[in-house]
């Protein structure tokens, strides 16, 4: 026995009681930043696995539980043409080899996919099933601790953890399915909890545990994030590492942290933008970019020290993107996303930037190889040398091939921006549908789930984002605060100015908010030109743009204080939202033979009857302060809708795979086949 666990073995029990508790305590707040964040995660994945089925409702996300096989067999590629039995979008071509893309989200998949494989014998259905009770029970113990309940919360949560094991276990049915999809889906649930729990993270650094946990609260149940969470495609793992790269660039500004410890966690935040280039290339350098704009210019300091750490963070974040790039597309700077693609029969031919690219580099490596071998019979040393002149001119050839074959994809993405953020200004129309009202798409979609009235806009998908309507009643004074700054830069150059340092004035904007506006900004332009499209549920593109709305939305005081004044006004708000919307939308599938269609678009139009609500009431607030408890209400509505389409599409709409847990799996059922009879 080590000299540890002896003196640990005759502890009295109190003293491992306390040792026990300050380890959980320590775990819980650098984990989850307390216990809020942590009621939060498991509040996450307890909706996420409520609304889970596993399957599938996208073609090409077929693609990602094959390449999680052949990555787990050690193989990047999906094989060669002959040897494929069939297509999915996103499959691209290249020397004979067909490939896939967004491999950052198959290799978060991976350690859980070898889990599963072990746990597969003990059944992967019962382990859902206790593992939704237990988070049930963590989940409402939490909260009555943290509202000042706690022995109510623990007999709520024991009683509802008991009742949801009982259901499960009475309605259970075995089910084999696919591992693969099983830990897709997963991994993007935790991405999804860990995206909620950054929210509140970053929001509780900024104004403390109360606000932070009503912003997480907003973005899991009021926002589109629960909707995308259990479908293994980017956009949940994109929301995730923007908020998370947010939240490490406003700590590392936080004034109590040393130069190194604020230059790692600076660092971190560039870390976050390199692992998301390799899930998704176009949307990890947007990030990059947002984050080198506005950290550089307004960083507490850029010393070499602090450079070097950030710059050491940030290139071996990008060491998976640039490895995984050079063996598919023969070129670290080429993600597989703009190779030629693959259709499924037919092999198309090698795109002309990277076939020169790839002769190019070939060229310059055979180059340097002989002359090598030809200076090497010269002597030893002078071989020696010979060798590593040969092997620097090879890499520089490489560099410089691969740099030239990326460029017209660099020009290509800066028109998307600037063309993209010009449209924000000249075509009304396209910006109107894709923020305030979708309708009617004018393209047939030949999809089961989708049709062409099944998409939503920004607004009718999060209508608690009409709070956002505020935000220049909170620019009072700040005109006044602009032109201080103003006069401050002005004697910043004034040579005269004793006191002139050469630093910039950080006072007139806060940089936190500057990064969110500027991502938001490059990441809208990047997508508004591909707007309205169909098959978008959500807009899905703009997935990011939630969590970063309702981050701006509880930057706005009277928002905030509106919130934390009448929290029971909105709770109840939400309550009956949701009581009374179910069952509403619920009975209408019931009573009447509609389509998905005809049922999503009157569910917009009353969203955006509760986001008028909450406009207007915000706004008459100011003057009439008995319009604050409408407001408040009318969030928590707002909030409300958002979760009840989550209900109505994963219980009756979006019927694509049998539901996780069998007690939803047989009720979601019989009331599917109620309106498939009574219809």
């Amino acid at each position: 026995m080590s000299g540890d666990s002896a003196r640990s073995a005759w502890l009295p029990e109190s003293a491992r009681n306390e040792r026990f508790a300050r380890v959980a305590a320590t775990l819980t707040r650098v984990l989850f930043g307390g216990r809020p964040g942590l009621a939060l995660f498991c509040g996450a994945l307890a909706l996420y696995v409520l609304t889970w089925r596993m399957g599938v409702f996208f073609n090409d996300i077929g693609l990602y539980p094959w390449m999680l096989e052949r990555m787990a067999d050690g193989h990047l590629s999906l094989g060669a043409p002959g040897e494929l039995d069939q297509g999915y979008p996103g499959m691209h071509y290249r020397d004979g080899r067909v490939w896939g893309r967004g491999y950052g989200l198959v290799a978060l998949a991976l350690p859980i996919y070898w889990a599963v494989e072990l746990l597969e014998p003990v059944g992967l259905r019962w382990l859902v099933v206790f593992g939704f009770s237990g988070l049930v029970t963590a989940t409402t113990a939490l909260v009555g601790d943290l509202v000042g309940h706690r022995r109510r919360g623990l007999a709520a949560g024991a009683g509802l953890g008991i009742l949801a094991l009982a259901g499960n276990a009475w309605f259970y049915k075995s089910y084999v399915g696919d591992l693969t999809t099983f830990a897709l889906q997963i991994a993007t649930m935790l991405a999804g909890a860990v995206l909620v729990v950054a929210v509140y993270r970053l929001l509780a650094l900024r104004h403390g545990r109360t606000v932070g946990a009503l912003a997480g609260a907003t973005v899991l149940l009021g926002t589109p994030v629960a909707f995308w969470a259990t479908t293994p495609k980017r956009h949940t793992l994109s929301a995730m590492f923007v908020v998370l790269a947010i939240y490490a660039f406003a700590a590392s500004r936080e004034g109590d942290r040393g130069p190194l410890e604020a230059a790692a966690i600076r660092g971190g935040a560039y870390a976050c933008g390199g692992l998301l280039t390799w899930a998704h290339a176009p949307e990890g350098a947007t990030l990059l970019v947002a984050l080198a704009v506005v950290d550089l210019p307004t960083a507490p300091r850029n010393d070499r020290r602090t450079l070097a750490v950030v710059g050491a963070l940030a290139g071996l974040s990008l060491v998976p993107f640039l490895t995984t790039n050079a063996v598919v597309s023969g070129n670290p700077l080429l993600p597989p996303h703009f190779l030629d693609s693959y259709f499924g029969g037919s092999v198309a031919e090698l795109a002309d930037g990277a076939a020169s690219g790839g002769a190019s580099a070939g060229g310059g490596g055979a180059s340097a190889g002989g002359g090598s071998a030809t200076d090497g019979a010269t002597g030893p040393s002078g071989g020696v040398l010979a060798a590593v002149v040969g092997t620097v001119a090879a890499l520089a050839g490489t560099v410089a091939a691969g740099v030239e074959a990326v460029r017209p994809l660099a020009q290509r993405a800066l028109d998307m921006y600037v063309s993209g953020f010009v449209a924000l200004f000249t075509e009304p129309e396209r910006v109107v549908r894709t923020f305030v009202r979708w309708g009617e798409t004018d393209k047939a979609v030949a999809n089961m789930f989708f049709d062409r009235n099944t998409d939503l806009s920004v607004l009718e998908s999060a209508p608690v984002l009409a709070a956002l309507v505020a935000l220049p009643l909170s620019f009072r004074g700040g005109v006044g605060r602009v032109r201080a700054a103003g006069r401050r830069l002005r004697e910043r150059d004034d040579p005269s100015n004793g006191a002139n340092d050469g630093a910039v004035s950080r006072d007139a904007v806060d940089p936190v908010d500057l990064l969110v506006v500027v991502f938001a900004t490059l990441f809208v332009s990047l997508y508004i030109n591909n707007l309205p499209v169909y098959v978008q549920g959500t807009v899905r593109y703009l997935h990011p743009i939630y969590p970063l709305a309702v981050y701006g939305l509880f930057r706005i005081p009277r928002v905030r204080s509106l919130l934390t004044e009448r929290t029971r006004a909105a709770v109840l708000g939400y309550e009956a939202g949701v009581l009374l919307g179910a069952p509403l939308a619920f009975g209408a599938l019931l009573f009447t033979d509609v389509s998905k269609g005809a049922v999503v678009q009157p569910f917009g139009l009353a969203s955006l009857a509760v986001a008028a609500v909450l406009a207007v009431a915000l706004l008459v607030g100011r003057y009439d302060d008995r319009a604050d408890g409408v407001a408040a209400g009318a969030f928590g509505v707002a909030a409300a809708m958002a979760t009840v389409y989550l209900l109505l599409t994963s219980f009756v709409l979006f019927h694509y795979g049998p539901s996780a847990l069998p007690a939803v799996d047989a009720l979601s059922g019989e009331f599917r086949w109620l309106t498939l009879t009574n219809s």
